[in-house]
């Protein structure tokens, strides 16, 4: 291909940064309430809406579109959102706002799943899943370095401004794909749905048992700001600054991530859920040593991190005859996963305490890795590099 490989990675990888922008709202609940005169519940179903969104849509959108010319494909998402963030802006109605908020997460799972596909495509032989990692880390360093960015935006200059540097930065990556980006045909004439591959015992099974470690993970993730405050007794801009130190960390993860899981497949998938669950158990019980709880929350952030390549790697294994359906099916499963574990987290802090989403994720983990032990060495998946290794 006369385009340089490395130049479209890059730019795919901004592009996914600066796709994943609108998921750094989180940070600014209470500025989205001030600012459409609604309630803090009002406005946390406003943010979690583009979360429950993409679970939906990544079931069955990449598909949809993978038959499309793919620079078309992609300069229209990202139109899609420019249009709705500049919306986003300037309407004083949270039901217009949330109008073009799920508009743009119901398109979201296509580009994602493109730019994955696109990657492999063009990457060398060798470096594959160094390609699919780095577009990884587009999304996860999209939400990381974003959130303290909106944040402090929100916070200092209020709820517009915050909203118009996620319109400036998915303008930008517009832009360069328009500049940039070759003209590449769709991979399918018709968007007809592999059944005999989805309806496979593999591909249920292997869905079912790695939806439990996003289920895990986020039930504690999403609650270590409450912990580290209420029980660490951790708070302002200590708390900010460690829990940017563990996004750093989580980055660490994606990339570590990509490549244990291209050397040892096998045993990242199964030796992940075991060490994770061990982290979550050394916290319950070791809750009162601070350093300790440090140390073992910024283990996780690594985890947390190699999470993206472990779920994205099963999907690509069981569904290998159509990749737009298993990186779709990979965004499904990744934020229905959150999703279901903030709800799962929220029951288990207001029922029994903080603590005990530890022994929550220590469960989702233990049944991860049942389901992964059947999967690879009773059903005997075929494994994505398993001939390299």
């Amino acid at each position: 291909m006369k385009n340089n490989p490395k130049l479209l990675l890059y730019i795919l990888m901004l592009s996914t940064l600066g796709i994943n922008t609108p998921l750094s709202i989180i940070g600014i609940i209470s500025q989205i309430s001030e600012y459409f005169n609604t309630s803090i519940a009002i406005s946390g179903l406003y943010v979690s809406s583009f979360t429950f969104t993409i679970a939906i849509s990544g079931l069955f959108i990449p598909l949809l579109f993978s038959k499309f010319e793919r620079k078309t494909t992609l300069v229209s998402i990202l139109s899609v959102f420019a249009v709705s963030n500049i919306v986003i802006v300037f309407t004083h109605s949270i039901y217009v706002a949330s109008f073009f908020r799920i508009l743009s997460a119901i398109v979201y799972p296509a580009f994602i799943a493109i730019s994955l596909t696109f990657c492999e495509e063009i990457a060398p032989a060798d470096q594959k899943q160094d390609y699919i990692t780095k577009i990884l880390l587009g999304i996860s360093v999209g939400s990381i370095v974003g959130l303290p960015i909106t944040t402090g935006l929100g916070t200092i200059f209020g709820y517009q401004i915050a909203m118009a540097w996620i319109f400036l930065i998915n303008f930008l990556t517009l832009i360069l794909i328009l500049i940039f980006f070759p003209r590449v045909a769709g991979k399918s004439k018709s968007y007809e749905v592999p059944l005999s591959s989805i309806e496979s015992k593999e591909f249920l099974l292997a869905t079912i048992g790695i939806i439990m470690m996003p289920i895990g993970a986020s039930m504690v993730y999403n609650y270590i700001p409450y912990f580290l405050q209420t029980v660490s007794h951790i708070y302002t801009y200590k708390l900010s600054i460690f829990l940017f130190a563990y996004g750093i960390f989580s980055i660490l993860g994606t990339w570590l991530g990509g490549k244990l899981i291209f050397k040892k497949d096998k045993e990242t998938l199964i030796v992940f859920q075991l060490v994770c669950a061990s982290v979550f158990l050394a916290l319950y019980l070791f809750a009162d040593y601070l350093i300790a709880v440090l140390l073992l929350i910024l283990i996780f952030g690594i985890l947390d991190g190699m999470g993206y390549n472990l779920i994205q790697y099963v999907e690509a294994s069981v569904l290998p005859d159509s990749p737009e359906l298993a990186n779709g099916v990979f965004l499904s499963v990744l934020n229905g996963g959150i999703a279901i574990g903030i709800a799962i987290g929220g029951f288990l802090v207001d029922g029994l305490g903080v603590m005990s989403v530890f022994i929550g994720g220590v469960i989702f983990l233990i049944i991860a890795f049942v389901f992964m032990v059947y999967v690879i060495f009773v059903l005997k998946i075929n494994l994505k590099y398993q001939s390299v290794q």
